[in-house]
């Protein structure tokens, strides 16, 4: 008859433990035996539940943030800016003091002291040709005898800058020509007025640089209506203004 493979394995449990039972009531005590080795750690297990909010805590305190620290070296000069816009002109500074007193100036020159001028009227009342100088008979002043009455001529003695005018009374046209030269005068200006029938002044003034013997004088030209007479003078008139440095 055969016996179930379970009911062999109970049995065989069952007399296993009655050894135990009868060792361990004659030997007493057991030993405690040898520790076994550290198995291997467990996996992670699950991250647990969150824990609530702590209360804020007290302000820390961070000193050395508010110490300045030891000055350092000078860097070395960055490079130059572009220049700038001009910028506005200021104002006007006040007058400086005066200054030192110059030395005293030179001599001054005998020739600044000599005073040429003169002034002639025409008591002639005769036709003028075109070309002809016109005298101007009459003299008025003549510092230094630079003007000669029977030429109408301004004679230069002293080298310089001169000022000459004239005023002259006509009965219609009238056209004068001012000259200066030498041996050949040249025209300078020509001075000129147009009427008919009636009287009229003209007048005319010029400032000439002469040199010594150089002449100046009025000549008449094609329109010559020239009078002079009482009540209706010409004048001819000039003066020295500054003469040269050098002779």
């Amino acid at each position: 008859m055969k016996t179930p493979r379970g009911s062999v394995l109970v049995l065989l449990l069952l007399n296993l433990l009655r050894v135990s039972w009868a060792q361990s009531n004659c030997i007493g005590p057991s030993i405690p035996g040898i520790p076994g080795i550290p198995g291997k750690p467990g996996p992670d297990g699950k991250p647990g539940t969150p824990g609530t909010k702590g209360e804020k805590g007290l302000p820390g305190r961070v000193s050395h943030l508010n110490e300045n620290g030891e000055k350092g070296d000078p860097g070395f000069p960055g490079m130059p800016g572009k220049v700038g816009p001009k910028g506005p002109i200021g104002p006007k500074g006040v007058p400086g003091p005066p200054g030192a007193r110059g030395p005293k100036g030179e001599s001054g020159d005998y020739r600044a002291t000599q005073k040429i001028a003169f002034s002639a009227s025409r008591t002639i009342n005769h036709h003028l040709r075109p070309g002809q100088p016109i005298r101007f008979d009459h003299i008025i002043t003549n510092a230094n005898d630079n003007y000669q009455a029977r030429s109408g001529k301004f004679t230069c003695k002293v080298p310089g800058l001169y000022f000459f005018t004239y005023h002259a009374s006509s009965r219609g046209q009238l056209c004068v020509d001012l000259m200066r030269g030498q041996a050949e005068p040249q025209k300078v200006v020509t001075f000129c007025d147009y009427v008919q029938n009636t009287f009229q002044v003209t007048t005319g003034s010029i400032v000439l640089k002469l040199e010594k013997e150089e002449t100046v004088f009025l000549q008449a030209t094609d329109k010559n209506a020239l009078v002079g007479i009482e009540g209706a003078n010409s004048i001819f008139s000039g003066f020295l203004l500054f003469p040269d440095a050098e002779m």
